[in-house]
């Protein structure tokens, strides 16, 4: 089966939760035997591979403006499809917003799934014309496309309440994360210790919460820090506000974007993941702390508590004095936070592993072919 994917940043991945499915369901597809294609974003990699983990990759302009990268991308990397990659007839298209362009795929004959992650257009983060390019694009994926893939149980319920259509539900894996002695250079590199600080990972957008994260630490009673990994792409007032409040408290850690052997190691040895964020779909960050065997806090939104069951702590949804009540009590009660982390693991060793999501997409692609 010849596959392309259109509509993420890219692999090897170094972003966010789209482009980590595709680099974990694209190795899969290469290992047994498929022609995958991904389409990258030219300007986001200064190193351009042939191919990684077997998996083709082609590189792509974009008109590089907040706003009209993403879209730009896609439609320019759908132009080439059609016009120089004809014989790839499979599509995985990722972001709602990209649902515009599935007339012009279809038009060419392609067959077309889309993952369209949470509900865009609720994000905080996109203005009045981005919100509506979402709702507009989830809309014609919900006509047009092959199939719509939402990742859990929620999402798929606000679309077909919303839409009037059923989704495929796919959930993204859990990266399983084993601790190593490597982690020690990571640790001494921010004056930390093995379980001796808490962590959050993610974007410094208004909807992760981060105000009511650093408000919330900054009331608790302990000695532990706090590591606070991700940053924005965008030069954002609230993205500064953060930093800022960072800067000002010096048991706060802000080290930015991490990835690799970096990211695995603080996030393996901290005590608590914790997360105050308000819009969800299934948080990649959320599953990689469970697969870590860390113990994660995390707001009681719909989407979080489909994901973790009773495998994780949530406070009460958007009740901020809950979540630091809870907080507390993981600070002051250790041997709950050990059993709440090996109850996670086992949960997402269970649910969540990419070589089951990855054959899920190709059972879909093989059904369409009916």
């Amino acid at each position: 089966m010849k596959i392309a994917v259109i509509g993420i940043r890219g692999l090897p991945a170094n972003y966010g939760g789209f482009e980590t499915c595709a680099e974990h369901t694209t190795k899969y597809w290469a290992a047994n035997g498929h022609d995958v294609l991904v389409y990258c974003r030219k300007s986001h990699y200064k190193i351009h591979l042939d191919e990684v983990n077997g998996v083709k990759l082609k590189y792509i302009n974009s008109i590089n403006i907040k706003g009209v990268d993403t879209l730009t991308h896609a439609l320019f990397s759908i132009l080439n499809l059609i016009f120089f990659q004809s014989n790839y007839k499979y599509i995985h298209l990722y972001n709602s917003g990209n649902g515009i362009f599935i007339p012009l795929l279809k038009l060419f004959n392609k067959k077309v799934i889309i993952s369209v992650d949470g509900i865009e257009w609720k994000r905080e983060k996109w203005g009045f014309i981005a919100k509506t390019i979402h709702k507009i694009g989830a809309r014609m994926a919900v006509k047009f496309s092959n199939k719509v893939i939402t990742d859990n149980k929620e999402v798929h319920d606000f679309y077909k309440k919303e839409f009037g259509k059923e989704s495929s539900v796919i959930k993204y894996g859990a990266k399983f994360i084993e601790k190593d002695k490597i982690a020690d250079k990571y640790l001494r590199k921010y004056n930390l210790k093995s379980k001796e600080y808490y962590i959050f990972i993610g974007r410094f957008v208004q909807e992760k919460g981060l105000h009511h994260l650093i408000k919330a630490y900054q009331n608790l009673n302990t000695k532990k820090r706090l590591v606070i990994i991700g940053d924005d792409t965008a030069n954002t007032p609230y993205k500064n506000e953060i930093f800022n409040k960072g800067e000002k408290d010096p048991n706060i850690i802000m080290p930015g974007f991490l990835y690799n052997d970096e990211y695995e190691a603080l996030l393996s040895n901290a005590y608590l993941y914790v997360s105050a964020s308000e819009l969800e779909g299934t948080s990649p960050s959320l599953l990689a702390a469970m697969g870590a065997k860390v113990c994660a806090l995390v707001n009681g939104i719909e989407e979080n508590l489909e994901t973790i069951q009773s495998s994780a702590i949530a406070f009460k949804k958007l009740n901020y004095n809950d979540f630091l009540i809870k907080w507390q009590y993981c600070e002051d009660n250790p041997q709950f936070v050990d059993e709440m982390a090996m109850k996670g693991y086992q949960h997402v060793q269970k649910n969540y592993r990419w070589e089951t999501i990855s054959q899920e997409y190709i059972q879909i692609f093989n059904d369409l072919k009916k």
